[in-house]
């Protein structure tokens, strides 16, 4: 027993000791930072990561306080509470991955529309300033950033830095490099470098549209699987013996049980059915 306690007190000194030396930038500020990137890459741009967790504290206590009234049961209440927290986080996740589906598909429009404007004899940079009217309808507020960067400075490279910030998007970040590399090489190589790009961005979407297809009954049935008992322990307990007989130690279990099992099937159906997703090049 006196070795148990005096590793632990070693312990809670070894614990303080980094605490006190350690990296002066707490990680909350780091899980911030990264808030607010979730909420620019889904076209959020008024949204940062302090609102974002105000939001979830707020759709939590509500739910909490709405299923509380209905149920009468706390322990009912907690699994509504802790998914009415997740639930803003999972509405960002799915704008970003919205917004990330409708740039893949405009950038072979855009694409296509630069090689005929760089075979007509225009410069790359006029062809990007000429997407502001010509391109997709998706991307043309970004490269109207990217012309009025590029009238401002004269700089091809700031508006594509502009340009790159704008759309906060991997596909994107990726073409941009590739218009970088086509503008330094120039000459004959530039047409074929863009033709080259627009049909390795063509033949992505392709395939990423034949494998989501396939797989969207799997997403379908996850959500379907995770919701329904969920809703149906809502429905039973406005009664108040059910009410009762969930607050109780075994009712909790099986709420706690439930939940588990309800979390771990839906991450490993979504994994199942999940494309791997270009990383933003930095």
């Amino acid at each position: 027993m006196t070795v148990f306690v005096s590793t632990l007190g070693a312990l809670g000194l070894l614990l303080l000791y980094e605490g006190l030396t350690g990296s002066s930038e707490p990680r909350s500020r780091s899980l911030l930072r990264r808030l607010d990137q979730l909420a620019v890459e889904s076209g959020s741009p008024k949204m940062t990561g302090g609102r974002l967790v105000v939001a979830s504290g707020a759709a939590a206590v509500a739910t909490g306080i709405l299923v509380t009234g209905v149920t009468s049961s706390l322990v009912v209440s907690a699994p509504f509470f802790l998914g009415a927290a997740v639930l803003p986080f999972t509405v960002l996740r799915s704008r970003r991955n919205r917004r990330r589906r409708r740039f893949r598909e405009a950038w072979p429009d855009a694409i296509a529309v630069l090689v005929s404007g760089v075979r007509a004899g225009i410069s790359l940079p006029e062809a990007c300033s000429a997407l502001a009217e010509r391109g997709p309808e998706d991307l043309r507020p970004s490269f109207k950033s990217f012309a009025s960067s590029y009238r401002a400075t004269g700089s091809f490279q700031a508006g594509l830095e502009r340009l790159r910030e704008s759309l906060s998007d991997p596909v994107a970040d990726h073409v941009i490099a590739a218009l970088t590399l086509a503008h330094q090489v120039g000459g004959t190589d530039l047409v074929r470098v863009l033709r080259t790009v627009g049909d390795f961005v063509a033949e992505d979407l392709r395939t990423r549209k034949e494998i989501e297809a396939r797989w969207s009954w799997t997403v379908t049935a996850a959500r379907v699987a995770a919701a329904a008992p969920w809703l149906v322990l809502l429905m039973m307990s406005t009664k108040p013996e059910a009410s009762a007989a969930y607050s109780s130690s075994s009712g909790i279990g099986v709420i706690v049980v439930g939940a588990v099992a309800t979390i771990a099937g839906y991450r490993l159906m979504l994994r199942a059915a999940r494309l791997p997703e270009q990383r933003r090049l930095h």
